[in-house]
């Protein structure tokens, strides 16, 4: 999407036309001779762009494998998928479907054997833990010590962005932690008109949140339509977050529909409802609109994460903005003991923005790269050495099991260990870690003894055939930095400077950013006694909708909101100087309240 720029001077025939007519440029009436002491409100629908009929989706894949439910065995469990069946978006309905269809083909009433070339590991959440090296969990979390609860993420709030509704999400949670001892969670909706911020996440206790999200990153009663790829993508992304940070808070938004809008909406929401990590385990091609959205991923105190995707080498949104840290995926060998083995998972995403300049944490650290490249870091995300996901189809109450995958299962899991880092930097008196990049890239990457301790190295595979393609020692955009070792990568995040939030700019300036809509006009000037037709140019990036309050308008002055900026027309104005007062509020939530000095000679 280009960046739009909303400033505009009206002409005088066109200013008087609008005062004749009474019209505002056909978006809204203006409002009229207003006393001083009167305030005017507008509302404005901003144009459309590139961006907005964009649809994104999940990335999630699933092992075309019947599994039973899990016996938590100590070894991870070893199954033969079913030959022919494609893993991205594989739901349980569509494998039962498959399954079934084999069944009559063999004609002996039961499923046709399986591939015996494509092996599959699905991994528990004790495995997994193991395996990147987070602590046991204790068989109670009840009377653990500040720092104790710390480990597993208590009083932070992780953020998970999806479109759809899975009205099953909290009984999915509830049978995914009785059979894997996780800690139970309570749950409700959050109710349209709730006050925001949330109040503070229990320090002692998980809990599941559920809100709608509206197209003005509002809280609605009404649920999203149900759609059974992103309810499967919900119940991983809930599932496999808590099972990283057990007593973090878990907020679900669910956005009415897969569009960039939408989703971007449920992120300003998450945005209001107070600091914490949001989680993105979808994506769209990218495009010359994604710096648009930028604004949406500065809110202080916020740290996001994305999936890079799940088509092989390739940049999606949202992962490819500056202000998110872009998760990709690998392959996983654990039988337990201290050592793992990965190689790159070969449909991971990855690769360099034809769109976004090269970041300054990328530019001082990373060599070879002309934009921004991703991925940052990684994750287990092959669906054949995948982990086991809790689902209940619309209507039902059974509970089915699969073994999921995707950089949609890598990018929660990431999200649970910043919200450790968050849980320990609190203990520890330090302010949140905000957008994770500084620390990842400088203090950590360019680090070379920090490097070796927290990272895995991922230097084997590949996710397609361009020069960047293949895995290498250091930095690559298949895998990023590679994975992390949760021992050392926590004590260096708890321990990291945290960053405000920024943007970054052409030749890897990253300076602080200014966002929300903004003004572009500070001053206006006239003649007494001779009408004065200006304008006032605002911008609002990534916005689709401005509401405009104006104070301090002298008597007869009026004003006219149109899709580029204000029209100000005073048909008999008065020597003296007056001060306008003039707030924009996106439909992103964000605010800004600038002066506009208006002087008569």
């Amino acid at each position: 999407m280009r960046s739009t720029a909303l400033s505009w001077t009206l002409s005088l025939i066109t200013v008087a036309a609008l005062t004749a007519c009474g019209g505002g440029g056909g978006d809204v009436p203006p409002a009229q001779a207003l006393a001083a002491a009167q305030g005017v409100r507008l509302h404005v629908a901003l144009p459309g762009d590139a961006g907005a009929s964009v649809v994104a989706q999940p990335t999630f894949h699933a092992a075309a494998v019947d599994l039973a439910e899990p016996d938590n065995d100590a070894a991870p469990h070893r199954s033969l998928a079913l030959s022919g069946v494609p893993t991205q978006g594989l739901t349980r309905e569509r494998l039962d479907a498959s399954l079934r269809a084999r069944a009559q083909s063999s004609g002996a009433g039961e499923a046709a054997p399986m591939a015996s070339t494509t092996a599959v590991t699905t991994y528990t959440p004790a495995q997994i833990r193991a395996a990147y090296g987070l602590p046991a969990l204790p068989a109670s979390t009840s009377g653990l010590t500040a720092a104790q609860a710390a480990q597993f993420g208590a009083g932070q709030t992780i953020y998970l962005i999806n479109a759809k509704h899975n009205p099953n999400v909290a009984a999915e949670l509830a049978a995914f932690n009785s059979k894997f001892a996780l800690p139970a969670c309570s749950s409700r909706t959050l109710a349209a008109g709730a006050s925001l911020p949330l109040a503070a996440a229990s320090k002692t206790d998980c809990e599941l949140v559920v809100a709608y999200s509206t197209s003005a990153a509002a809280v609605t009663s009404t649920a999203p339509g149900y759609d059974s790829g992103w309810a499967t993508e919900i119940a991983l992304d809930v599932q496999w977050a808590h099972a990283i940070a057990p007593l973090a808070r878990l907020v679900l938004i669910e956005a009415p529909d897969a569009g960039v809008a939408s989703l971007s909406n449920a992120v300003a929401l998450a945005n209001k409802m107070g600091a914490g990590v949001v989680s993105m385990s979808f994506g769209a091609p990218e495009g010359s609109w994604t710096s648009t959205y930028d604004n949406v991923f500065s809110a202080a105190g916020m740290s996001y994460l994305a999936a890079t995707g799940d088509n092989g080498a390739a940049v999606s949104w949202p992962s490819v903005s500056t202000r998110v840290m872009a998760v990709g995926g690998t392959t996983l060998t654990y039988s337990g003991g201290n050592t793992r083995t990965e190689t790159t998972w070969t449909g991971t995403g990855g690769g360099t923005s034809a769109f976004v300049a090269l970041p300054s944490y990328q530019s001082g650290t990373i060599g070879g790269y002309a934009r921004r490249a991703v991925a940052d870091v990684a994750f287990n995300a092959d669906p054949n050495t995948g982990q086991y996901v809790a689902t209940i189809a619309q209507g039902a109450s059974t509970v089915r099991w699969i073994s999921a995958g995707g950089t949609s299962l890598s990018t929660p899991q990431w999200a649970g260990l910043l919200a450790v880092a968050n849980a320990m930097r609190v203990a520890a008196g330090k302010s949140l870690l905000g957008q994770p990049h500084a620390a990842i890239y400088q203090q950590i990457g360019a680090v070379p003894s920090q490097y070796a301790a927290v990272f895995k190295d991922v230097s084997s595979g590949s996710n397609g055939s361009c020069a960047t393609c293949t895995a290498k020692t250091g930095y690559d955009t298949p895998t990023g930095w590679g994975t992390p070792n949760a021992g050392p990568l926590l004590a260096s995040l708890s321990g990291a400077t945290a960053s405000a939030p920024g943007t970054t700019g052409a030749g890897g300036t990253t300076t602080t950013s200014s966002t929300g809509p903004q003004l572009s006009t500070t001053s206006l000037s006239g003649t007494a006694g001779r009408p004065l037709f200006a304008s006032i140019g605002y911008s609002a990036p990534g916005a689709t909708s401005l509401s405009i309050t104006i104070g301090g308008a002298p008597g007869g002055m009026s004003f006219s909101a149109g899709s580029t900026g204000l029209g100000v027309v005073w048909p008999n104005p008065v020597a003296g100087t007056t001060n306008l007062v003039i707030t924009l509020k996106d439909n992103l939530g964000q605010t800004t309240t600038a002066t506009v000095k208006v002087t008569i000679s």
